[in-house]
């Protein structure tokens, strides 16, 4: 029977480079002194490890503008179809977020229960906020979590607070 010469050489290589590795491994780690692995102020993973940590992005910050953005562009895109004599490009331009109030609402929510009876089109999702701007309150249901995602909403309503429920004037045809 033959002595498999190969397997053997790459064995023997393959142990040989191992040994020269962790020699020079364990050249340069450093000394554990009293409990405390590192005692060099000025060593470069410390450098990494702090920059690594001032740089990181704000997330919070990242993920309420997304959620802004989505919000804002949803309402304006409906204030344009609904009411375009009134919202011109200037008008527009003053619905940011200084001017408008949000709020996620739940489909739990006693008053949007309510709205589910009364609009039986409206079909709830896990993401649905309330934006209200002036006179207009709108309703917009998101499929996934607008905060981390720019898209477009999955449903829509936008209605008008009226000064009177019994002089409503109807728009010229």
């Amino acid at each position: 029977m033959r002595t498999p010469i190969f397997p053997i050489l790459i064995i023997s290589v393959l142990s040989s480079f191992g040994d020269l590795y962790s020699q020079d491994a364990g050249k340069g780690k450093p000394v554990e002194t009293d409990g405390e692995v590192h005692s060099d102020l000025k060593s470069l993973d410390k450098e990494y490890y702090e920059y690594y940590f001032k740089t990181l992005p704000n997330t919070d910050i990242i993920e309420k503008e997304k959620l802004e953005y989505n919000l804002i562009r949803s309402l304006k895109f409906e204030l344009r179809k609904i009411d375009p004599e009134k919202m011109s490009p200037e008008e527009l331009k003053k619905v940011n977020s200084s001017s408008v109030r949000y709020e996620r609402v739940f489909e739990d929510s006693i008053w949007m229960r309510g709205i589910r009876k009364q609009m039986g089109f409206i079909r709830f999702r896990e993401y649905m906020y309330v934006i209200v701007y002036d006179k207009y309150y709108c309703f917009i249901s998101y499929e996934m979590n607008p905060s981390r995602y720019i898209q477009t909403p999955f449903q829509v309503q936008l209605i008008f607070k009226r000064d009177s429920n019994y002089n409503t004037t109807l728009p010229q045809p």
